[in-house]
C-alpha cells in the first residue's frame, strides 16, 4: 500500500510540476538542425560539386526521413509507453549522424546519411512536443487545457530556430564548425534526457500501424484542417531554405552570418509572438488566428524575390516571422484539442511528421519552380514568380478553408477548450 500511495504522489507532483526540462530541450533540439543551414552551399555545392537541386535535396532528404519516422515514433512511444527513452537513445544517434555529414565522399551517401539524421531528429522533437501535448491534456494537471504549455512550447520551438539560423556565423571561418557544435549539443541532450526528462504514467497501447492514423481521422475529420495548414506552412519554408537562400549566397553575395541573421529575424518573431498567440487562442479561437496569421505570411512571402536590399528582405521577414507567430502555435494547438481520447500521440506526431513531408517537397519544388520559370522568362522572373506561387498558397489556404468555420468552433466548444 505504502509503494502504491508513494506512486500516486509521484503521478501528481509530476503532473502538477512546471515541465521546465521539457521545454529547454525543446529549444535545445532545433540549434542544430537549423545552425547548418547558413553552410549548405560551402557542404554541397563547393565541397561535393552539387547544384541547386542538390541544395534542396540535401533539405528534402532529412524531411523525407522526418516523415516515414514519425508515426514510427508515436507508436513506439504508445507501445512501449515511454517518451524520454527514445528521445535520449535518438537524440545522441542524431548527434553522431550530424556531425559525421561533411566527412560523406559523396552526394549520395551524404543524402542517404541525411535521411536518417532526419529520421532520428523526427523522434526527439516530435515525442518532445507530445510529452507536452501530454500534459497539456492531463486532467489531474494544473496546465489542463489552458494553453500555456503550448505558447511556451512554441516559442521555444521557433525562439531555437531563430538562434541556430543567428549561429550560422561559426560557419564564416570554418563551415563544418556547425555540424560538430550541433551534434555535441544533440549528444548532450540525449544523455541527460535519460535522467532529467519528465513524462507521465503512459499505458502501453497496442500496435496498430497506419489504422490508429486512419481512426482518428474517421473520429475526427476536422483534424485535416490544422494538418493541412501546417504541411503548407513547413512546405513554404523550403522555399525560404533553398531557392531564396542560394540567391542571397550566390546573387547578393551574402556570408552565412547574414544569412542567418536575415532568417533568424523570422523565428525570433515566431518565438516571441507564440505564446501570446497561445493565450489569445483560449480567449477568441485558434482557426481565427491561423488565417490572420497565414494570409499575412503569405503576403510577405510573395514579395521576397522582388527585394534585393538587406532593410527591404528585412522588413519582408519581419511580416513573415509576425504572420508565422501568430499562426504556428494556434495550429498546433487546434491539432491537439481536435485529436481523439487515446490518440494524442499519434496525432501530434502526424502533424509534425506531414509538416516535414511539406519541408520536404517544398525545396525540391521551389527550385524546380524556378528554374521553370527561368526557362519561360530568360532567367528575369524566376525567383518572383516562386516567391508569388508559395505565398499564393497560403493565401489560397485560407480562402478554402473559411466556409469551415461553423464546424470547427461547434467541435471545439464541445471539447470544452476555450
Amino acid at each position: 500500500m505504502l509503494k502504491v500511495s508513494a506512486k500516486k504522489e509521484s503521478s501528481s507532483l509530476g503532473a502538477d510540476s512546471f515541465p521546465w526540462i521539457t521545454l529547454s530541450f525543446i529549444f535545445l533540439a532545433m540549434l542544430p538542425v537549423t545552425m547548418i543551414v547558413p553552410v549548405y552551399k560551402e557542404i554541397i555545392k563547393d565541397r561535393l560539386g552539387g547544384t541547386g537541386y542538390g541544395v534542396a535535396w540535401f533539405q528534402s532528404s532529412a524531411m523525407l526521413g522526418s516523415f516515414l519516422f514519425s508515426p514510427l515514433a508515436g507508436w513506439l512511444s504508445d507501445k512501449l509507453g515511454t517518451r524520454k527513452k527514445l528521445i535520449g537513445t535518438f537524440a545522441i544517434l542524431d548527434g553522431f549522424f550530424l556531425a559525421l555529414l561533411p566527412f560523406m565522399p559523396n552526394i549520395s551517401s551524404l543524402f542517404v546519411l541525411r535521411f536518417l539524421e532526419g529520421g532520428a531528429h523526427i523522434f526527439v522533437i516530435g515525442l518532445l512536443l507530445t510529452c507536452i501535448s501530454d500534459r497539456e491534456k492531463d486532467q489531474t494537471s494544473s496546465f489542463y487545457n489552458k494553453g500555456i504549455l503550448f505558447g511556451l512550447g512554441g516559442t521555444l520551438l521557433t525562439l531555437g530556430g531563430g538562434v541556430g539560423q543567428s549561429l550560422g556565423f561559426l560557419g564564416n571561418k570554418d563551415p563544418l564548425l556547425p555540424f560538430f557544435v550541433g551534434g555535441f549539443i544533440l549528444l548532450i541532450l540525449g544523455i541527460l534526457s535519460f535522467f532529467f526528462l519528465e513524462e507521465a504514467n503512459l499505458k502501453k497501447l497496442k500496435w496498430e500501424g497506419w489504422q490508429k492514423t486512419k481512426t482518428a481521422l474517421a473520429l475526427s475529420p476536422l483534424l485535416l484542417v490544422p494538418i493541412v495548414f501546417h504541411f503548407v506552412d513547413r512546405f513554404t519554408v523550403g522555399y525560404f531554405l533553398s531557392s531564396l537562400n542560394l540567391h542571397l549566397r550566390e546573387d547578393l553575395g551574402f556570408s552565412p552570418g547574414q544569412v542567418g541573421g536575415l532568417f533568424g529575424v523570422m523565428f525570433l518573431l515566431m518565438s516571441i509572438l507564440s505564446l501570446p498567440a497561445a493565450l489569445l487562442s483560449r480567449r477568441w479561437n485558434s482557426i481565427s488566428l491561423v488565417w490572420i496569421g497565414s494570409f499575412i505570411y503569405g503576403i510577405a512571402q510573395a514579395s521576397t524575390g522582388f527585394l534585393n536590399t538587406s532593410s527591404g528582405l528585412y522588413t519582408s521577414m519581419i511580416a513573415c516571422g509576425i504572420g508565422a507567430g501568430i499562426m504556428y502555435v494556434p495550429a498546433m494547438r487546434l491539432a491537439s484539442s481536435l485529436a481523439p481520447n487515446g490518440f494524442n500521440a499519434v496525432v501530434m506526431t502526424v502533424f509534425t511528421g506531414l509538416g516535414s513531408l511539406g519541408f520536404l517537397l517544398g525545396p525540391l519544388v521551389s527550385v524546380s519552380a524556378q528554374d521553370t520559370f527561368n526557362r519561360i522568362y530568360d532567367k528575369t522572373l524566376g525567383l518572383e514568380f516562386t516567391g508569388i506561387l508559395y505565398g499564393a498558397l497560403e493565401v489560397l489556404l485560407v480562402l478554402g478553408t473559411l466556409p469551415l468555420l461553423s464546424k470547427i468552433l461547434e467541435k471545439e466548444k464541445d471539447k470544452s477548450i476555450f
